[in-house]
């Protein structure tokens, strides 16, 4: 698998971590390189008498450095492969080492055995019902006190709004937390948010009061909701579905699964990180959700432009995206032809007004847009489709003018995720796949 700088940038846990990988591009501190069609090793001359042995599986990818560090990958592993790729001369093919192939040897049989593990046996079906009911006697309780809230705001009315302490919402989230209800904190939190986001705030906080009013009714009549639509709602509450349970009785979905795009989020030391992909047969948008505490250190790399062969287990829906990795990634290798796009914005709102409907309470969706033009017009990036439909384009100013750069005046695809009002551009096909990785 070759990897680009961007991809590489988007594997390192941080951005020092990147500079001091940077730093190391330089063959006069590798005392031993190599590479072979699978793996990429050397020895990076360190502060100590014994160089780091650093090794790459380029199948995952997946990373080992003799270095102390905590990171995940260190600077080491990051400088191989940036060396590899800026300075290809220097790294010589071959058979790997002994190390080396101790290590991949190692991996592969732990996927083996991965693979082949079985499943839980039966659990107690009486105990899991039991939990489940105080669990949603204690949901409903906080939903009917968060109901009235609601109430009484849209009785007092939104003028004093901009005046409200922020004891107050951090009061409400606490009770939420305490009904067992962490999803209502991200509510809250992006309604207070709403107070503050400038003109027209009146009509963005009452559309997310209407928002969380739905909310509370969906959860007031959970018992007699859909299945598919209780996984939505669980979803938004916070309510996680245990990972076996859904493995277990989802049917799997195989397909080449292409890396389109990629969202990094961090709150109180916590990454997420949303991963989305398309798949190149069935072309059906997934989600993969994943979160780690402290450095953002993910157990499965996740390359932006690359594809991999996969079994998903989609979590329940009435819209499904968000799903799970049934195995290991296999057969990876870089994007060589466009992902499917639809025509123009007309049918990406149809798209999204379907998902919509069938989940109310969907935030961000998918979608690839082929033919569009990248263009800036009073200082607001834009992208404009073959009917000349404009839709507003939020992208750091830095990637927008990456992303004119490599449109150079000519329609491409486009792919990003849709929000409340704007298009969040995450990769574009042109010539080749090039990604923007987004950390908020």
């Amino acid at each position: 698998m070759n990897l680009t700088t961007e991809q590489i940038t988007a594997l390192a846990p941080d951005a020092a971590s990147m500079k001091a990988g940077r730093g190391l591009v330089n063959p006069a501190k590798w005392p031993t390189l190599g590479q072979s069609a699978g793996a990429l090793w050397g020895e990076c001359q360190g502060s100590g008498s014994k160089p780091y042995q650093v090794s790459v599986d380029l199948s995952g990818p997946g990373f080992k450095c003799t270095c102390p560090s905590r990171k995940f990958p260190c600077k080491h592993s990051l400088g191989l492969l940036l060396l590899t790729v800026e300075r290809p001369a220097a790294v010589n093919t071959g058979d790997p080492p002994p190390w080396v192939t101790d290590w991949l040897t190692g991996r592969q049989e732990k996927a083996e055995k991965s693979a082949t593990v079985k499943k839980k046996g039966p659990v107690n079906a009486d105990a899991v019902a039991k939990s489940t009911a105080k669990r949603l006697q204690q949901m409903e309780e906080g939903g009917a006190a968060l109901a009235r809230w609601l109430t009484d705001q849209v009785r007092q009315g939104l003028a004093t709004y901009p005046q409200l302490p922020a004891s107050l919402f951090a009061g409400l989230a606490a009770r939420m937390v305490d009904a067992k209800l962490p999803g209502l904190v991200n509510e809250i939190t992006r309604l207070e948010s709403c107070i503050h986001s400038g003109d027209g705030w009146q009509q963005r906080v009452l559309g997310q009061l209407g928002r969380m009013w739905l909310i509370t009714e969906g959860l007031s009549r959970f018992s007699t909701l859909p299945l598919p639509m209780q996984g939505d709602l669980r979803a938004v509450l916070g309510w996680p579905m245990d990972k076996d349970e859904v493995l277990l009785n989802a049917p799997p979905v195989t397909d080449d699964w292409c890396v389109v795009g990629q969202v990094f989020t961090e709150r109180d030391r916590l990454w997420e990180r949303r991963t989305w992909l398309s798949g190149r047969t069935q072309a059906r948008p997934a989600l993969l959700l994943d979160f780690t505490h402290g450095q953002r250190n993910f157990p499965v790399p996740l390359t932006v432009g690359t594809s991999f062969r996969a079994e998903l287990a989609f979590y329940p829906s009435a819209c499904p995206l968000r799903a799970l990795l049934a195995n290991a990634p296999e057969s990876v290798e870089p994007l060589r032809e466009p992902v499917p796009a639809l025509d123009n914005f007309d049918a990406a709102l149809a798209a999204r007004a379907e998902a919509l409907a069938a989940n109310p309470w969907t935030l961000a969706y998918p979608l690839a847009i082929d033919g569009v033009i990248p263009l800036r017009r009073n200082g607001v990036w834009r992208l404009r489709d073959r009917q000349g439909v404009e839709w507003p384009l939020a992208m750091a100013n830095r990637d927008a003018w990456d992303l004119l750069a490599v449109a150079g005046g000519q329609p491409m695809t486009v792919f990003g995720e849709w929000g409340d009002t704007e298009l969040r551009a995450l990769g574009a096909w042109a010539d080749g796949f090039h990604g923007f990785v987004t950390t908020l």
